[in-house]
């Protein structure tokens, strides 16, 4: 009974560490030379994805990458926030680079939702023209970005 007991009171000291802390995100922002970066993932890594939106004033740039590669040039990003209560997709058309160019992201309703949804939900699932697709955690990317689309 008592190595139970030991057992038990190992298990309850460690769990913490197996947890994610508190208030821990997902989600990192920096801004520099004028662009405000939130990205999501490790960029360029032979594993995982990873999503940034890069704001310059009123425009953003949307670039994803999964296992270190952009999505097909000239072809349709997409994009599907999900939760327990359900899921929002939205898609973009990628250039000649794979990247999404907004000029006016406020005055773009196709991004203002997927901003919010970013904010709302649990995960984020990155797709590509090709089938190729990336889940990436939406923890902290409520608190990460600003309830206005691009507010620096």
């Amino acid at each position: 009974m008592r190595i139970i007991s030991g057992l038990a009171a190992v298990a309850v000291i460690a769990l913490p560490a197996a947890l994610p802390a508190a208030g821990k995100s997902m989600w990192t922002y920096a801004y520099q030379n004028g662009v405000g970066e939130y990205l999501t993932g490790q960029w360029d890594s032979p594993t995982g994805g990873a999503l940034n939106l890069s704001c310059k004033g009123r425009a953003v740039t949307i670039m994803a990458q999964i296992k270190g590669q952009a999505p097909p040039p000239d072809s349709q990003l997409r994009l599907i926030a999900s939760s327990r209560s359900g899921s929002r997709e939205t898609r973009f058309m990628t250039d000649k680079r794979g990247d999404v160019h907004i000029a006016d992201a406020a005055r773009s309703p196709a991004f203002r939702q997927l901003w919010a949804d970013l904010r709302a939900r649990d995960i984020v699932t990155v797709r590509y023209a090709d089938g190729r697709f990336a889940v990436q955690s939406l923890d902290g990317a409520g608190k990460t970005l600003p309830p206005q689309p691009c507010a620096d």
